[in-house]
């Protein structure tokens, strides 16, 4: 699933997908930092969490060109906001996680039909015009939150730990590849089933 970037979004290889990986899980720590460690709580860590990644979704739309630092900081920022958005319905609201993961899922589902209705869904490292940016950064943070709660349910609600999650999760991309590389399946498709569990589910 390697393309070649003509946007403002990386290449997509090995390298996008170990950096993602990364900032998901530090993005995903983040949240968890803000609103338990320091007892912030979800609203104020929430609040926090967005005012961080409106900041840098600024930055990045006024951004003429791919800047990996802000692209990365952005991919951060998206996935703490996601985690809080994941933990705040699941827990504050009491939806629990099984119904918080269907709602976050027929969110990007959601994001991503109307994306392609409205604008025509382009390839990942094609995504260079402004309104295509606002579309993918909407549809990260959906998978982003999605891939929070559903470590979540992984580990709380069926008991798997994060070695076992870990390894599905490292399980899921491999498969994801091989499709990518032995079918004609779109690859947008696969890319964005891949970006959800592309995260260490802690």
């Amino acid at each position: 699933m390697r393309t070649t970037s003509l946007g403002k979004i990386p290449a997509i290889g090995m390298s996008f997908w170990l950096l993602k990986v990364l900032a998901t899980t530090l993005g995903d720590l983040t949240g968890d930092l803000l609103s338990i460690a320091l007892h912030l709580g979800y609203r104020l860590a929430l609040a926090a969490s967005v005012l961080a990644m409106v900041t840098l979704l600024v930055a990045q739309l006024r951004s003429e060109r791919l800047r990996p630092w802000l692209f990365w900081a952005l991919m951060l920022a998206s996935s703490a906001v996601g985690a809080e958005v994941s933990d705040a319905l699941a827990r504050a609201l009491g939806w629990g996680t099984a119904i918080t993961a269907l709602v976050l899922l027929g969110g990007l589902v959601a994001i991503l039909l109307s994306w392609g209705m409205c604008r025509g869904l382009p390839a990942p490292g094609f995504v260079g015009n402004r309104r295509d940016e606002v579309w993918f950064w909407a549809a990260a943070l959906a998978g982003n939150a999605l891939g929070s709660v559903l470590g979540d349910l992984l580990g709380d609600r069926w008991g798997l730990g994060l070695a076992a999650s870990s390894a599905l999760y490292a399980a899921m991309l491999a498969a994801l590849w091989a499709l990518g590389r032995a079918t004609r399946i779109d690859r947008r498709l696969l890319f964005w089933v891949a970006f959800v569990p592309s995260r260490i589910p802690f």
